[in-house]
C-alpha cells in the first residue's frame, strides 16, 4: 500500500456537521477500497490565492491515508463529480514527515569586507577610461586624433 495526502477545499459557509459528513463520505470511499485513513484534520477557513468560482476564501481539509493506486484514482474521480468540493489535490507521499514545519529564513550577514569569488569564476573586468582629449576627438569629427607618441598640444 502507498501513502497519500488529500487536500481539498470546500465552501466557507459550510458548518462543522456538513464538513464532518464530507470527511466521512471520503473515509468510506477509502476504507471501501481496503485503505486506511491515518488522519483527517480541518485546517479551517483560509484566504485563497486567487478567486475560484466567485469565492475568495474556503475551508481546507487535509487527510492522510494508505491505499492502493486504484483507490486514489477512484477518490479523484468522485471528488471531480462532487459539487461540495471546490478544489482537491491527491499526492503520493514518498518520504512522510511527521509534522509539516515552515521553512527557516536564512539571512545573509552584511560585512564591510568585499565578497571574494572562488577561483575559476568570472575573471575580473579591466576598466579603461578615456582621456579628455580622446573624448573631445570623438565628439568633434573634424579633429584629428593624436598618434601614439605625439602630443596634441601646439
Amino acid at each position: 500500500m502507498r501513502k497519500y495526502e488529500l487536500l481539498f477545499i470546500t465552501y466557507p459557509d459550510y458548518d462543522d456537521e456538513k464538513i464532518a459528513a464530507l470527511i466521512d463520505r471520503y473515509r468510506v470511499v477509502i476504507t471501501g477500497g481496503k485503505g486506511d485513513v491515518k488522519t483527517a484534520e480541518k485546517w479551517g477557513k483560509r484566504r485563497l490565492a486567487y478567486e475560484l468560482n466567485g469565492l475568495r476564501e474556503g475551508t481546507y481539509i487535509l487527510m492522510t491515508f494508505e491505499a492502493e493506486r486504484e483507490v486514489a484514482a477512484e477518490l479523484d474521480r468522485v471528488m471531480k463529480i462532487d459539487q461540495d468540493v471546490v478544489r482537491h489535490l491527491i499526492s503520493r507521499v514518498d518520504h512522510p514527515r511527521h509534522k509539516i514545519t515552515p521553512r527557516k529564513v536564512v539571512r545573509e550577514v552584511k560585512t564591510d569586507e568585499p565578497k571574494v569569488e572562488p577561483t575559476g569564476a568570472v575573471p575580473p573586468v579591466k576598466v579603461v577610461r578615456e582621456s579628455p582629449d580622446e573624448a573631445s576627438a570623438e565628439t568633434d569629427p573634424g579633429a584629428k586624433a593624436p598618434k601614439v607618441g605625439e602630443t596634441s598640444e601646439p
